[in-house]
């Protein structure tokens, strides 16, 4: 249609032999035409009914439609646990501090269904619940078929009261951390955890200088801890469980949903993690909570946010879409068993998960290799976790490796390694992971920022401009057209100008001869009859 419209005013003006500035008005007319094309591309692109609406907060960066360097997530494994014992408020306030993309809890139930961050099932391992009050809670200890018959004293025989009363010590008591803080701070419940998180992000992250690049919030990463356990021990559902308590927080739409908004906002340059992600060994506990989000997402969500989104319902026709704005999204656990096996993808395929935390053996040669010191056997592993990682990617999903420690012994540093800085640049820059779970959340921010070359250690940031790079490259092809056709404007109304003076100066009529006036008219025969 524009085509034709420009040819006809070629034509007009070739033939306006006799009119006023023809070449003027088809310069004119160009470069209207070529705004009207300038302002309809962007409208034509966004009327397109097949396009999907993009996830601006994505779990892997290369997801986001803009070129900036994002440094690998940090993930506070059980909060900054190399320095105070793990899951306490103190030590996730740590990690927060440190620089933390994400603390991490791992929830469990009590007796009376609270949500309570605790990484194993039995209490015996990390709280002084044998020895509390002179042995008061010593006739609890039991054998647990769920937990593989063996003894222990399991927390869903206990109440949140109950639980209150324990306190917790470090892990790894090898000497390489600091035990002074044992036995000094309480487990927190789930209720406790959101709302630290909700005040630093709003109250007091405001008041510390941060890269306004990184949305500036810290999110929340959260394993649901031995499913099977509990539905078969105690009759529970994590999953539900989890589910009601995150309905009935008050703070937990604007904490962990709100991020829908605030993504419409950012630039090009900018990105924001998702604020909450679900992590599971378990596939199906995964399926159902994806589900559960579906059905139960008014539950989490106010009003106002669903409005501003436009997001109605999230049952249509991409239903299977991983990265809808009100499912969280899902990361699979993995163990070294697990990622080894032979239809481990195909079982990845069937899920909708957005990322995999594999156990970092799964990236590393064997232990008989490193004994044996097989070069060759360790190049393949090493080619074999490329390829591992490549994988991932390819199926959209990012890989978080689990977990960094710096201790040489209880699963700290591989023997691959001298030190944590050199496996984490191993995950880094060889394998080029998204993110990685650290109980010393300082290396790895170090590590991390300091990039795998002298372009990603100080990336450029642009000028603010328009939040998403596609609108940004339309306007872009739309000046470039403007350029172009004003270019061609010039040449065609140059043209027509020498072609015109050239018709005018061929068809201009022949003078008449002059005529002397000095001789006398003599008429002839025709002129005497008439």
């Amino acid at each position: 249609m524009y085509g034709d419209a420009f040819i006809m005013i070629i034509i007009t003006n070739t033939n306006q032999r006799r009119g006023k500035r023809p070449a003027t008005l088809l310069l004119l007319t160009s470069l209207l035409l070529s705004f009207i094309i300038l302002i309809s591309i962007p409208a034509a692109v966004d009327a397109d009914p097949t396009k999907k609406k993009i996830n601006r907060c994505p779990l892997r960066p290369s997801h986001t439609n803009n070129n900036i360097h994002r440094p690998p997530l940090i993930l506070g494994h059980r909060g900054a646990s190399f320095h105070i014992p793990e899951h306490t408020l103190q030590s996730y306030r740590l990690a927060l501090e440190l620089g933390a993309d994400y603390i991490e809890p791992d929830l469990v139930a009590t007796k009376d269904n609270v949500l309570i961050a605790v990484h194993d099932v039995d209490l015996n391992v990390t709280t002084n619940v044998h020895t509390y009050n002179n042995g008061e809670f010593g006739d609890r200890a039991r054998q647990s078929e769920g937990n593989g018959n063996k003894w222990g004293y399991y927390v869903n025989d206990f109440t949140w009261i109950e639980i209150q009363q324990l306190r917790v010590k470090q892990r790894v008591t090898s000497g390489a951390r600091y035990d002074g803080y044992d036995y000094l701070f309480q487990i927190p419940s789930f209720t406790q955890i959101v709302n630290l998180l909700h005040d630093w992000n709003t109250r007091e992250l405001p008041l510390i200088g941060r890269p306004s690049k990184t949305g500036g919030v810290t999110g929340l990463y959260v394993e649901l801890k031995k499913s099977y356990y509990f539905q078969q021990d105690g009759n529970i559902s994590l999953a539900d469980l989890f589910l009601d308590e995150l309905a009935q927080h008050p703070k937990a739409s604007e904490l962990l949903f709100d991020h829908v908004t605030l993504c419409e906002g950012l630039r090009y340059d900018e990105y924001r993690v998702p604020p909450l992600v679900l992590q599971s060994f378990e596939g199906d506990v995964l399926e159902y909570l994806r589900n559960k989000f579906k059905e139960r997402w008014m539950d989490f969500v106010e009003e106002d946010a669903i409005l501003a989104s436009g997001v109605v319902n999230v049952t249509g026709e991409e239903d299977d879409e991983v990265d809808h704005p009100w499912i969280p999204p899902l990361v699979l656990l993995v163990s070294e068993s697990k990622c080894r096996q032979e239809s481990f993808w195909f079982d990845v395929e069937s899920l909708h998960v957005s990322g995999l935390g594999p156990n970092k053996n799964c990236l590393l040669p064997s232990s008989s290799a490193m004994e044996s010191n097989d070069t060759v056997a360790i190049a393949r592993a090493k080619h074999e976790a490329r390829e591992w990682v490549a994988k991932a990617h390819s199926f959209r999903l990012a890989v978080h490796p689990y977990t960094i420690k710096l201790e040489k012994e209880a699963g700290g540093v591989p023997q691959l390694f001298s030190s944590a800085e050199e496996e984490l640049r191993y995950y880094y820059c060889e394998l080029k992971i998204d993110g990685i779970f650290s109980e010393n959340i300082a290396i790895a921010q170090i590590v991390g920022a300091e990039g795998c070359d002298a372009e990603e250690a100080a990336p450029v940031v642009g000028e603010p401009t328009v939040c998403i790079k596609e609108e940004r490259n339309l306007w872009l092809f739309g000046v470039a057209f403007l350029a172009i056709g004003a270019f061609l404007a010039s040449i065609v109304s140059t043209y027509v100008t020498f072609y015109c003076k050239k018709e005018t100066d061929t068809n201009r009529p022949l003078p008449l001869p002059e005529v002397d006036t000095s001789l006398e008219l003599v008429p002839d025969e025709e002129d005497e009859i008439i």
